[in-house]
Order: structure tokens, then sequence, then C-alpha cells
């Protein structure tokens, strides 16, 4: 039947009174209006992108939290943007329930934050401080995962009478004075050829086969999108430049910091299956830092440790590091760490 035909049916139907879609159709449930509850303001949907000039250079950070919250400077890992701090958000309840305002600044070359090569680990720390400065903030914890644990070294020894607290998750100790040696034999062309399969493709950058926070609705889709901002939102259409000169800091001139002037406790969070950032790289923050108060390896846990056990990291870092974050029955909450038995169910039970 071609379409002339189909449309003298449904003509001859009309003219014959037959019933149309309208009549025929199922009803729509109907609800009473006056029982409805709308908002009057907007729901949350990801951190504001805010920017400040520093020194001529344009600084992008962002700033979510109630003001008299307790600041946390976040530091992501290798290769994101601060879009990466949305990737802890499926805590969010629980972030502000203890009252935690988080503060990420973008690293050189990624994101919207413009790329000078000759910037160094140094020169983050001294921005990081100065949108602190902008904001009013004084005193600060340090929250690190992965490579972001490179630029905690410098930022906690430039202020140390700043810090409340470092929290160091699979963090990178390539900065540390008991590092393993960098190797520094590749070029920076070299490097670039290594990474465009990541750049060019942000899948690969950020694709976590295998991890338990893929149970977490919307989480991949959310990384992709930060590997994306990385590389792509200010016009680098994959160019791997940042993620080269990044990897190359460590070889850098100063690269070393000076941990002997990091005088606050420090929580470290590992996972003892992590090939990525393994177990000794641990050992080596134990060994750099004077106040380490506790470090906690999860077995069977890998590189993702740090989104797995991101409640208890919130806990610690708002300074009830005596309690532990325990599902009980149905139920999760804090506990004393002396009253978690050996069977404990640890962390959120949304995870069970």
């Amino acid at each position: 039947m071609n379409f002339t035909q189909q449309l003298s049916l449904v003509t001859a139907a009309v003219l014959l009174g037959t019933p149309s879609l309208a009549d025929t159709a199922r009803p729509v449930p109907t609800q009473d209006a006056a029982a409805v509850t709308l908002s009057s303001g907007f729901d949350h949907i990801g951190a504001e992108v805010q920017s400040i000039d520093v020194d001529g250079r344009a600084s992008f950070f962002i700033d979510d939290g109630a003001t008299d919250g307790r600041p946390v400077v976040f530091l992501s890992g290798q290769g994101t943007s601060l879009a990466a701090f949305q990737l802890t958000e499926f805590n969010r309840s629980t972030r502000l329930a203890l009252g935690l305002r988080m503060i990420s600044v973008e690293r050189n070359g990624f994101g919207e934050s413009p790329l000078d090569p000759e910037r160094d680990y140094a020169d983050y720390a001294a921005e990081v401080l100065a949108v602190l400065d902008h904001l009013g903030v004084d005193d600060f914890a340090i929250v690190a995962i992965s490579g972001g644990g490179a630029y905690a070294a410098h930022l906690a020894a430039l202020a140390p009478e700043r810090v409340l607290s470092l929290h160091a998750t699979a963090a990178s100790p390539r900065t540390l004075p008991t590092r393993t040696a960098p190797d520094c034999t590749t070029s920076l062309d070299e490097m670039k050829g290594n990474l465009t399969k990541y750049t060019h493709t942000p899948k690969n950058w950020w694709g976590v086969p295998g991890s338990p926070v893929l149970i977490i609705p919307g989480w991949q889709t959310e990384a992709y999108g930060d590997a994306t901002r990385s590389f792509y939102v200010n016009g680098q259409m994959g160019d791997p430049t940042a993620l080269a000169v990044e990897y190359l800091l460590p070889c850098s001139e100063n690269a070393v910091a000076d941990t002997s002037k990091i005088s606050a406790p420090t929580y470290l969070y590992w996972g003892g299956a992590d090939e990525v950032v393994p177990v000794a790289a641990m050992e080596q923050w134990q060994a750099a830092l004077p106040n380490v108060v506790r470090a906690t390896v999860y077995e069977g846990q890998g590189h993702t440790v740090q989104y797995r056990h991101w409640d208890q990291v919130l806990t610690d870092i708002a300074g009830l590091g005596d309690h532990t974050v325990v599902c009980g029955g149905d139920e999760t909450r804090l506990i004393p760490n002396g009253d978690v038995t050996a069977d404990a169910f640890l962390g959120n039970c949304a995870w069970q």
C-alpha cells in the first residue's frame, strides 16, 4: 500500500465517523496537581568552573561546598582536568554531611588551562595558594589521587603551616626524596608519540574495566567526560603535549619536594592489588613523611581503591579518623575504630 492509498483510507475513516487515533488512545494517568511540590531553584548538576587572573595567567578552579566548611584541595590523577572531582560526587551527600568544601585548580595545559611547558610543580603549588587566598581560605586539607600525589608533596611543603592534614590515595611518589629514580631518557617528542593513543581516544585514558566503581550509575560516562575536557575542551584536539610535559616533570630541576617541612598528619590509602602505583610506593611515602598516622592497604583492591573507600577518606578529612565507615545490616554508619570486627563490611552499603 502506498502513501496515497493510506491517506485515502484515513480520509474515508474520518468521513464515515470511524474513531480517530485520539479517540482510541490509552488514557494518560493523572495525578492531583495540588499535591505536587515543585522546586523553586535549580538542582545540582556539577560544580561551577570559575577563573581568576594569577600573575597574568588565567587560572580555572571549582569551589563546591559551604563557605564555612572545612576547605579541601582536591588533586586529581595524572592527565585529568578539574572535572575529575565529579567522579567522587557519588558520595556528595556524605561529603556535605561532613561539612567539607572541595576546591580544585586545573593543572597546566589540561581542560581550559593554557599550556606553558616551562611551568613546574612549584608554579602549580603557588597557583593553588593564589586561588585559596582569593577565596579567603587560610588553613586547608589536601587529598591527592594517583598522579596528583606528585603535586601534593610540593603544595604541603610550600605552606606547611596551613595544611590541616594530607591524604594520599594510591598517590604517585615521584616527587618524594625516597622515590625510585625516574627514567629521563625519553624526549618530549618521543613521549608525545607514546601518548597520542590516549589523547586522541579519551576512552583509552579513562576506561577502568573490571573496577568495582562500574556499579556506580554514570561513573564511567563521567570519567570519559573528564578525559574529553582534559584533551579537547580548549581546542587542543587531542594534542598530547600537556600530558607528555606532565609525564616528564619528575625529570625537571627541583622536582623533589622538601618533605621534611611537612608536619601535617598524613593518611595513606592503597590497594593491595594495585599494579599502577603498587604498595611499594606507599612505603616510599611512609619513609619520606614524618607524621604518617595511618597507612591502610585494602587487600584485593586495584588502582581505583580511592573511589571504593572514598567515604572513609572523607571521614578522615573531616577529622573523624578515629571512626570507620561500616555497613551494618542495611545501614551505613560510623563506628569507633576499636569496635570494628574482622568480618565487618567496610564502606557504604551500596557497595554490597
